[in-house]
């Protein structure tokens, strides 16, 4: 039984259902006279922000409150004393798909559409029914890149409403204006585990790029403003036939003085006049095709001009909104830190990071890759992230697919002839690919971080959520700084985490060992404590294979390790894993050897010598001499001193004929006996 049923059930809820168009988890709200606060939980462990809503008309209960400060406990405490619903601030990462069956055509059913046209998966989304007694409805939870901003509402969908950034819902445990009760749905997937937006859903809502205004004053209004100034004007002076144009001109002068962001307010005095009772999507769905129209005749002067023939004029705004926060000269201009306290349930109902790579890399963490110069941990770092970028599994893991950045600052020259290699060797030519390059330079351990607060707005605006993003090298983005300074090292620690907190990724930096190999990372010991993942990567002394080893690994177990080889593909290498190795054993298997397994065991445990040589010159890039010398190194002569394989089995060289060895050697395995 899931936590969101165990609430439900202590509170006293009796699940009561009726058949609807959705089948039973159209599951009508149940009638109560208080919220149910214990839903609320699930979205403080989604680290959701809840806002007071009046309970009369689903309204928050502050104004400015988009620009509030909100404590989880202490709305919770509020809402309790005063009566108040609770209300889910919605963050730029995820949106909520909004059903309203009252809008749908007749006939039809747009959200059965919507699945079927995009591939959208609803059973997969957390999913609240809105507790309407008469028309229920349906919130379904996704996420979405934090930089993408979406319309309200998508032609041919009538009914369907994304609310994402700057909107709120309600949330479960709310009561409904007809007395019913916002629920979590029959077997609705934990808040926390949120599934992506499909991308051409995404296409398809994206809110087009705003005109350029030649007049100014685009955004004078805020929404609560032109709420005031409607006030003024009845909405039925502007309905019925014959009133369309004086209408559309104020809905388009609307649109322009809150530049956008009056889309409910307008909504709300619409529904003044009974002839837009029920075309709520319809006036909202007008307002956002505006987005995309531009009349540069139609401004706020439109409005005043209707607000004159009533003796009207612009409401003032209100005291508090002529007062900005009051910041010291050069201080960050990031809102302040909210502060979250957890219980001990909510501590242990926190959900287990995900794996972005398994046994590597975890979800939204902070990690090292590093090695001695020319040791192929740039090879590494390219190749999970073009598994990432493209969504292809890493040597047999599945990964989480996603965009990447990889940030070039040493040898990004060289990166284009990885890329082709990689691509060819994965027959990825046609694939879809993620992946971003910067190569700019930056300084993640300026004194001054106003460049790299500029550079992480940018990211969110150009790229919005990312799985990856590969810094290569810390040498190259820390000009000026002591690699041995705490305090150097933590100003790059700082504005590493500011990239995996705008953007939800991973962040990866490439970097150095010290001279001393065994100590790891060179530099401050307070790169490897803020680390939650580091990565040696070491090269072999034949210079064709490397050893992949985590060293580190906060929240979960160290993989084994992994030795891969450097095999070229076109006019760069690639990376082709050889053996994996026990927690406890080093990397002691030859690639020799393994080169011989594979082969012997396409032929009866045997392969000959020669044929052999030619595969280890061809995978190598080697000369002949020097194959048969690595042969000769790897696999000793005569069963009495045959070696062990990482397959238990023995392998040793033997002449084909003992009185004639010029004639051929076979090298052979078989299994211990």
């Amino acid at each position: 039984m899931n936590r969101q049923k165990e609430a439900r059930e202590q509170g006293g809820l009796q699940e009561s259902t009726t058949q609807g168009i959705h089948g039973n988890n159209d599951a009508v709200g149940l009638s109560r006279r208080t919220p149910l606060f214990d839903d609320a939980l699930a979205y403080r462990k989604a680290r959701l922000e809840l806002i007071p809503l009046r309970v009369r008309d689903k309204v928050p209960a502050d104004r400015q409150w988009q620009a509030r400060e909100y404590d989880g406990v202490q709305v919770m405490d509020r809402a309790r004393r005063e009566g108040l619903n609770l209300g889910v601030r919605l963050p730029a990462d995820v949106v909520v798909i909004d059903v309203d069956p009252r809008n749908f055509p007749e006939g039809r059913d747009s959200l059965a559409d919507l699945a079927a046209s995009f591939g959208l998966d609803l059973s997969t989304a957390p999913h609240v029914l809105t507790g309407n007694l008469d028309h229920p409805g349906h919130h379904y939870y996704f996420r979405k890149p934090k930089g993408t901003i979406l319309l309200d509402s998508v032609n041919g969908f009538e009914g369907i409403e994304f609310k994402s950034f700057g909107r709120q819902v309600v949330a479960a445990g709310s009561i409904h204006p007809s007395g019913g009760i916002y629920r979590w749905a029959p077997n609705s997937p934990p808040l926390y585990e949120m599934p992506d937006l499909p991308v051409q859903l995404i296409e398809k809502a994206r809110r087009p790029d705003r005109p350029q205004r030649v007049a100014t004053g685009a955004g004078e209004l805020t929404p609560e403003q032109l709420a005031k100034t409607l006030e003024q004007l009845d909405p039925c002076d502007f309905g019925g036939k014959g009133e369309q144009k004086r209408w559309q001109d104020l809905m388009m002068a609307c649109h322009f003085a809150t530049d956008g962001e009056g889309r409910q307010e307008f909504i709300d005095w619409c529904m003044g006049d009974s002839d837009y009772s029920g075309r709520e999507w319809e006036v909202g769905n007008r307002w956002d095709s505006l987005h995309s129209e531009r009349d540069e005749a139609i401004t706020t002067a439109t409005l005043q001009m209707f607000l004159n023939e009533v003796g009207g004029g612009i409401a003032a705004p209100d005291p508090e909104d002529d007062f900005d926060i009051w910041e010291e000269e050069g201080a960050p201009s990031e809102q302040p830190r909210r502060w979250q306290f957890l219980t001990i349930d909510e501590l242990e109902a926190l959900p287990p990071p995900r794996w972005l790579i398994p046994g590597l890399l975890t979800e939204s963490s902070l990690a090292a890759i590093y090695g001695a110069p020319e040791s192929g941990k740039s090879f590494l770092a390219v190749d999970m992230a073009l598994s990432i970028a493209s969504g292809l599994d890493w040597h047999g893991r599945d990964v989480l697919a996603g965009g990447v950045l990889y940030i070039a600052a040493e040898g990004a020259p060289g990166l284009g002839k990885r890329v082709r290699a990689w691509k060819n060797d994965h027959g990825a030519q046609g694939a879809n690919f993620a992946f971003h390059l910067m190569r700019d330079e930056i300084n993640f351990a300026a004194e001054k971080d106003t460049a790299v607060r500029t550079f992480v707005q940018e990211v969110v605006a150009e790229l919005g959520p990312l799985r990856l993003i590969v810094i290569d090298t810390l040498n190259q983005t820390a000009a000026g700084a002591d690699e041995n300074s705490a305090k150097d090292m933590s100003r790059y620690i700082t504005n590493m985490k500011r990239l995996r907190d705008a953007t939800g990724a991973t962040v990866v930096v490439v970097h150095h060992s010290g001279k001393d190999t065994s100590k790891g990372m060179r530099g401050s010991t307070a790169l490897l404590g803020a680390m939650d993942t580091t990565i040696e990567v070491e090269r072999m002394k034949d210079r064709y294979a490397i050893d992949v080893a985590v060293r580190k690994q906060k929240d979960a177990e160290k993989d084994p390790g992994i030795r891969f080889n450097l095999e070229k593909v076109g006019d760069s290498l690639v990376l082709r894993p050889s053996v994996m190795a026990a927690a406890e054993e080093d990397f002691a298997v030859d690639p020799i050897v393994e080169l011989a397994c594979e082969l012997a065991n396409d032929k009866d445990g045997t392969v000959g010598l020669k044929e052999l040589v030619e595969a280890v010159c061809s995978r190598l890039g080697v000369a002949d001499k020097t194959a048969r010398r690595k042969i000769a190194d790897a696999i000793p002569s005569g069963r009495e001193n045959a070696v062990t394989t990482y397959q238990g089995k023995l392998i040793w060289q033997q002449p084909v004929e003992a009185r004639n060895p010029k004639r051929g050697i076979l090298v052979i395995t078989e299994e211990q006996g």
